[in-house]
């Protein structure tokens, strides 16, 4: 965990006295910087990133410690600050205490037993408060990775959300668009009601030509369905109503609302990963979306067909089973003889599909054909096959 201490004061000399106190007296695990006031404490996040514990004083000419403080939480989200205050100032150094500003306020001057003290107690609140952090992300990020994995594993429907993650990421970089964690996280999950759908409608959702209104009822209901189920989930309010502007979206409109901007991208990158997940090339991927959505712009089409799924040629590799690894991509569709669909073609395996194959002692025997760019060149170096 890092152990990064910036002071930040006006006066050079009670800096000095800070630092070398800070330097004498704290573990030698702590980093200790200075800065002489406000707008050089935010030129020293830059050069240094983030800091633990900021020790700040209430009082500087141009920008004063409030100020200052306002300005680093834009970069520091997680830095613990600590203000320096003069007796005249202690209700301006309560108020920002009870506002969430500051950690906790000393006095000036300040016994440097109680300045130690202060800013260790501070680092353990900025470990508390990263540790959650870490933990709540990586758990959540978990549970998606696990809660998607069962969705696209049971059938092999056409369904590949780190595909669509990438894609949208892509996409919006194709257009310099910003995309924040809500947009991913939608790419991630927005298609979970397909897991709702009854058998028939499955089957018509994934063989339907894409551009029938029986298809795009289909799709409206899956979003209403993955909509529905995500309320559950807090702080998701804003990707719930993002799931339900989804079926209409139709235009860039790169001045409008953020909402529908996104929403445009998951329709578009759904039908790009649903299409050439299929095996079809890249002009007849683009034209199908171009009839699903006339009123595309001729430069998010540009965009669209810059993303990285080109299936005209693919160089191939067949691979035994026990030695497929998460990430490779089947070229076709992985089937029991006269029986079901196990994997469906073009997508990615995980772990979970791996595993499901090796148990099948008839699919086992097999050598799957590979698309060869999802191989890593660390683990397999085989002789390959081009497929135009």
């Amino acid at each position: 965990m890092a152990k990064n201490i910036l002071f930040v004061d006006d006066d050079p000399v009670l800096l000095n006295i800070l630092t070398e106190m800070a330097k004498t007296k704290m573990d030698p695990s702590y980093e200790i910087h200075s800065a002489d006031g406000g707008a050089a404490a935010i030129t020293q996040s830059k050069i240094n990133g983030d800091f633990s514990v900021v020790v700040i004083d209430m009082q500087m000419p141009e920008m004063n410690g409030i100020q200052t403080i306002t300005e680093l939480r834009k970069t520091m989200p997680h830095a613990v600050f600590v203000m320096l205050t003069a007796n005249k100032e202690l209700d301006t150094a309560i108020q920002a205490v009870n506002d969430g500003k500051v950690f906790k306020f000393l006095n000036k001057p300040c016994d440097p037993d109680q300045m130690i003290a202060t800013i260790e107690a501070a680092q353990q609140q900025h470990n508390t408060q990263v540790s959650t952090k870490d933990l709540l992300s990586g758990t959540f990020a978990g549970t998606l990775d696990f809660m998607t994995d069962l969705i696209e594993m049971p059938d092999g429907r056409h369904l590949d959300t780190s595909r669509m993650v990438e894609a949208i990421t892509d996409l919006s970089r194709n257009l310099s668009l910003q995309l924040g964690w809500e947009e991913r996280i939608a790419a991630r999950v927005f298609l979970v009601g397909i897991a709702m759908l009854n058998s028939e409608e499955s089957k018509r959702f994934d063989q339907l030509d894409p551009t029938t209104e029986e298809h795009q009822e289909l799709f409206r209901k899956i979003c209403k369905t993955s909509a529905g189920m995500l309320k559950k989930i807090p702080r998701f309010d804003w990707i719930v109503d993002l799931l339900l502007v989804v079926p209409k979206a139709q235009r860039l409109n790169e001045t409008g609302r953020r909402i529908e901007i996104s929403a445009l991208l998951l329709r578009v990158v759904f039908y790009w990963n649903f299409l050439t997940a299929k095996g079809l090339c890249v002009e007849a991927t683009s034209s199908t979306i171009q009839s699903i959505m006339p009123e595309l712009s001729d430069k998010l089409i540009r965009a669209m067909e810059c993303l990285n799924d080109n299936h005209d040629t693919l160089c191939l590799t067949m691979v035994p089973v026990d030695e497929l690894c998460p990430g490779m991509i089947p070229y076709e569709d992985i089937r029991i003889s006269d029986g079901p669909k196990v994997v469906t073609g073009g997508r990615r395996l995980t772990q979970p599909m791996i595993e499901n194959l090796r148990r099948n002692p008839e699919i086992n025997q097999r050598h799957i054909p590979i698309v060869e760019s999802s191989i890593s060149s660390s683990t397999r170096s085989t002789e390959s096959a081009v497929l135009a």
